[in-house]
């Protein structure tokens, strides 16, 4: 039979539990734990000196709209310019977020990452391709685009940042076939 850790310490010790070091380790692992964390992709767009996203040369004077006929190498689509960091994060599935509390319904996902990220609503979460070990195939395959929604940087007692909940909606990717139903030719 296993030890079993205690995270509070003895009963008579007042240690609080240092929430970066538990999702530390849900995210990573330990001796006594299976990682839990998947690796991913932050897309933070980039910002000018007075933190207004930085444009796209591809923006279509006009419409103000990226241009979607002709896939912009600089921003693919997204109409601002941007860079991509490696994150791990950890997804909380929409159903059980859903049926927790029902205290706010919100139709899309739950991720959580560790404290030292930087995050605002405009950058999205990107799903890559991994390996069955978890560790990510090279060259990186991205899978899934994720529009963050809000990210709350969540303290505890002493007002310490202790990690990031993101809440964020799956991105269709853009097709000017959205509506049509796929037909089977025969």
């Amino acid at each position: 039979m296993g030890i079993i850790r205690n995270p509070y310490g003895s009963a008579s010790s007042f240690k609080e539990l240092d929430i970066r070091e538990e999702l530390n380790r849900t995210l990573y692992g330990a001796s006594d734990e299976v990682a839990k964390g998947r690796v991913g992709l932050l897309r933070r767009m980039r910002r000018d000196d007075n933190n207004k996203l930085i444009r796209c040369p591809c923006r279509d004077a006009l419409s103000d709209e990226p241009d979607r006929d002709y896939y912009c190498r600089s921003c693919l689509g997204h109409g601002y310019l941007w860079d991509e960091v490696e994150i791990v994060y950890y997804n909380n599935s929409a159903p059980f977020s859903r049926a927790e509390g029902k205290v706010q319904d919100f139709n899309g996902e739950i991720f959580y990452t560790e404290y030292d990220n930087i995050i605002s609503p405009e950058d999205y979460l990107v799903e890559i391709k991994t390996d069955n070990s978890g560790k990510p195939r090279r060259p990186v395959t991205r899978e899934k685009y994720y529009n963050i929604q809000d990210a709350k940087h969540l303290r505890c007692d002493v007002g310490r940042a202790e990690f990031w909940q993101i809440r964020a909606k799956y991105q269709r990717p853009w097709s000017v076939w959205y509506g049509v139903e796929n037909r089977q030719t025969s």
